[in-house]
């Protein structure tokens, strides 16, 4: 079954933003890295208010990032662009012919089109290939992951600059499955998700992180620190979540749900650099402060009761 539920908000900032020449053109030249502004804006014949405006749209919608010193496209960017533009653009101008499928519905006939479609315009499978679903608060981007992980068979891997008791407890599940983690921390966790952990203080969590932490799994292979530009995870190497986050009010504007083997190989790829770069040193300190913490909000529960 193919995901039908785009929220309409969603949509609304990722076309806006597509729409716009001049922002598509900002993006391309933002594949080697636009490090000196004036130049573009003259090169381009942009004034300095159109330019900082289309600017400033690509990088909250999560399509270019500033780092090092210059605006880059991020990977979410390239692919929205590299897969999804192009077949949209294709798909536009066969519609026609696209039609024929619905005429046929049902019928050998409608297999035969499709296949035949699909080959001549290297189309995603009409039916059964790239599912998306656009989630547009946090929470339920919560509940999805707490779904795909508890669904996991083989790999979990985790980038996040949350902090969130339910999906560590979903992690931890996993672990007990015998399902590959591997969980990539935020050096700077957002402070109104970090808040969360105060709500969800539970003498279950408090049990399972004290499990986890002394285990006899190495924790350098489970859990690391780094700098993250934004929130993912990818399970069973195929089934990807990616956040779209506003930079300059560090908050929520939209996730991505994509099951596709081609994006999670790429989403894959980018969680592991991180992982050879991050910080594997702090993470049991980080752990043990966590459970510090829980310790003391169950011996406050206890005392209260």
């Amino acid at each position: 079954m193919v995901y039908a539920d785009l929220g309409t908000e969603a949509l609304v900032k990722l076309f806006k933003v597509l729409s716009k020449p001049d922002a598509i053109e900002i993006f391309l030249l933002a594949d080697e890295g636009i490090e000196n502004s004036t130049y573009v804006m003259e090169e381009l014949g942009y004034t300095s208010k159109r330019y900082y405006a289309r600017l400033n749209e690509l990088v909250n919608i999560g399509f270019i990032k500033k780092t090092g010193g210059a605006y880059r496209q991020t990977p979410f960017g390239r692919m929205i662009f590299d897969r999804f533009v192009p077949a949209i653009g294709r798909a536009y101008d066969s519609r026609d012919r696209l039609g024929l499928i619905t005429e046929f519905k049902g019928t050998q006939i409608e297999d035969d089109i499709r296949e035949l479609l699909e080959e001549e315009l290297n189309l995603p499978d009409c039916a059964v290939s790239t599912k998306v679903k656009m989630i547009d608060n946090y929470e339920a981007m919560v509940v999805d992951v707490i779904d795909i992980c508890d669904e996991a068979k083989e790999s979990v891997l985790i980038a996040s600059n949350y902090v969130d008791v339910r999906v560590m407890e979903a992690t931890f599940r996993a672990v007990d499955r015998d399902v590959t983690n591997r969980i990539i921390m935020g050096k700077n966790s957002l402070p109104s998700k970090t808040q969360s952990l105060r709500m969800m203080f539970s003498l279950s969590f408090t049990r399972a992180l004290i499990n986890f932490a002394s285990s006899t799994r190495d924790l350098k292979d489970v859990v690391r620190f780094a700098e993250l530009p934004y929130t993912f995870c990818v399970v069973d190497g195929h089934r990807s979540i990616i956040e779209i986050t506003d930079t300059l009010k560090e908050g929520f504007i939209v996730a991505v749900l994509i099951d596709d083997r081609v994006v999670g190989e790429k989403v894959t790829e980018f969680h592991n650099t991180l992982w050879e770069t991050g910080e594997a040193q702090s993470a049991l300190k980080a752990l043990n402060s966590i459970r510090s913490k829980l310790d003391g909000e169950a011996s406050q529960h206890d005392s209260e009761l």
